[in-house]
């Protein structure tokens, strides 16, 4: 027996396939409209406040950053450089985008101990330049994903290594007003040692840095010892 449809069914189906083919026809825009937008997005003032005061069990923590060249170096066709300083512990480092394959890379360098950069970002412009020959070779990799609103990236499962024998395992979402992380830190046991998120989001000033201490965010690599020691005595995180 054959059912005959109800006006408003039909009308209603066909307006589902042309939303379906709207959606379908957004199409991601190409890799070096990627990477500026991306390292545009990351660039600037964040904290977590607004994190704190639905939960105040986490660390206050401030980030900065900037574009910035890099002397005597190789520029990268299409690798948009930036400096990032953290506090309330103190770290820094060097952010390039670029493109990579289908996807924007996103490799993140330390700088040598007695390279000072502390507070690079409030230099006039013209001065936001690094010595490419204190950049440490060592790197830390995610590949970023782009969505519609966002673009997200992460490194599970190898991660990246910590001076301690562990691992970081990262995750990370950049839009345009924030920047959401999740590290996990794992000792050299393989157990888990911190892990906990941290919602950044875009402000118009930095307040001065709290003496709380911050774990590290946005990919960190090479967790530092201090961390480390005041954590290792602490169950695993379940």
């Amino acid at each position: 027996m054959i059912l005959l449809r109800h006006p408003l069914t039909a009308l209603f189906s066909a307006f589902t396939l042309v939303q379906t083919t709207r959606a379908t026809a957004i199409t991601a825009p190409p890799l070096e409209t990627q990477v500026k937008q991306v390292a545009q997005w990351f660039t600037g003032l964040f904290d977590n406040s607004q994190q704190l005061a639905t939960n105040p069990s986490v660390p206050f923590i401030t980030l900065s950053s900037c574009s910035v060249e890099l002397t005597n170096a190789d520029p990268g066709i299409g690798t948009k450089n930036i400096y990032l300083e953290q506090k309330s512990i103190n770290r820094f480092r060097l952010y390039s985008f670029s493109q990579e394959n289908s996807a924007v890379n996103l490799s993140i360098r330390a700088f040598d101990p007695n390279y000072s950069v502390t507070g690079l970002c409030n230099r006039p412009e013209s001065e936001h330049t690094l010595d490419s020959s204190k950049v440490l070779a060592t790197s830390c990799n995610l590949e970023l994903l782009w969505e519609p609103a966002d673009y997200i990236g992460n490194n599970s499962p190898n991660g990246c290594p910590t001076s301690s024998g562990g691992k970081v395992i990262s995750s990370v979402t950049v839009s345009q007003n924030s920047i959401d992380s999740l590290d996990k830190i794992f000792g050299a046991n393989g157990n888990l040692l911190f892990a906990t998120p941290i919602e950044f989001r875009r402000v118009d000033s930095i307040p001065e840095p709290s003496f709380t201490l911050g774990i590290l965010a946005l990919g960190v690599w090479g967790t530092s010892k201090t961390i480390l020691r005041k954590y290792k005595q602490k169950s695993p995180v379940k």
